[in-house]
């Protein structure tokens, strides 16, 4: 009998050691690798059978990876949150342009994410960023959608409602960017719509989802739409300077509204693009570029 009792104090000797190595190393390799240590512990633990595992973690992992593959895959939306920092924008009603930029910015990228919409951002907190460095962010990603949000003022205060800027005339360097991004020959014609399409999109269901007053979407050359190769917008969310208008847009519910009508618009512009990856622009070959592919197919047949 007591020799079987030393025999078990034995056992449960190595048996503690064994599971205080275990929480050893699921410490260190939490620190490497900035892990949580107790899901490390509980994951070394299911695989050498000292707890039961579901294997939720695990089919977890390969939904997230499934997730973001899918993400990967999709345009990138860069989200201009305007002004920040030492740039207060406009100042109206008690309410500062640049904290209700932002606070619109990570509703609609929240809405978006939730989408599977790879969301970049070129500010997420009060610093200010030239505007060199947001276009510059833009175009190193031809592909993508460029969403800049802004709150309007005016020196009359009954001006109310939402409109939304595009860029219809773009400088050479940027056209070149855009007819690089689809592969044109040198003497292709093409001409680019996708600014005017993206801001009538989001136009329609910004209004529509907040009842605001539908100011329309106006062709300028501002610099966060004529700088950027990419369908760029830059959406004025409403009037500071009109009293009832501040206090809707001061609203949390009201910014709600309003982010849930901008990310529908994007994502029908998105879905748009799905269907057709040249959506909203036009172009047409060149004699020559017609002829070689002519004598191509001759040649191959």
């Amino acid at each position: 009998m007591l020799k079987i009792l030393k025999f078990l104090i034995t056992r449960t000797r190595f048996l503690l050691a064994g599971i205080g190595l275990i929480i050893l190393l699921g410490v260190l390799f939490g620190t490497i690798l900035g892990k949580n240590n107790l899901q490390i512990f509980s994951n070394i633990a299911v695989q050498l059978g000292l707890v039961n595992g579901s294997g939720n973690e695990i089919n977890k992992d390969i939904d997230n990876s499934k997730t973001r593959a899918l993400i990967d895959t999709r345009p990138v939306v860069i989200i201009d949150p305007g002004h920040g920092g030492s740039d207060g924008g406009t100042v109206a009603g008690g309410a500062l342009e640049k904290e209700l930029n932002l606070e619109v910015a990570n509703l609609v990228g929240g809405k978006l994410t939730k989408a599977q919409v790879n969301v970049r951002f070129t500010r997420d907190s009060d610093i200010k960023v030239n505007l060199s460095e947001r276009s510059k962010l833009a175009n190193e990603h031809p592909g993508a959608l460029f969403i800049s949000i802004h709150h309007n003022a005016s020196t009359f205060p009954e001006a109310h409602g939402v409109e939304i800027y595009y860029a219809q005339s773009k400088p050479d360097s940027v056209i070149l960017s855009q007819r690089q991004y689809f592969k044109l020959g040198r003497d292709d014609s093409f001409s680019d719509h996708r600014g005017k399409l993206l801001a009538g999109h989001v136009q329609r269901l910004l209004c529509s989802m907040t009842g605001a007053n539908d100011r329309g979407i106006r062709d300028s050359r501002l610099a966060m739409t004529r700088w950027v190769s990419c369908p760029s917008i830059l959406i004025e969310c409403g009037f500071l300077s009109n009293a009832k208008e501040c206090s809707n847009l001061s609203s949390s519910g009201y910014r709600e509204k309003m982010s849930a009508g901008i990310a529908a618009g994007v994502l029908k512009y998105l879905k748009m693009v799905d269907t057709d990856p040249y959506y909203g622009t036009s172009i047409k070959a060149s004699k020559s570029a017609k002829i070689a592919k002519l004598q191509s197919e001759n040649s191959g047949s």
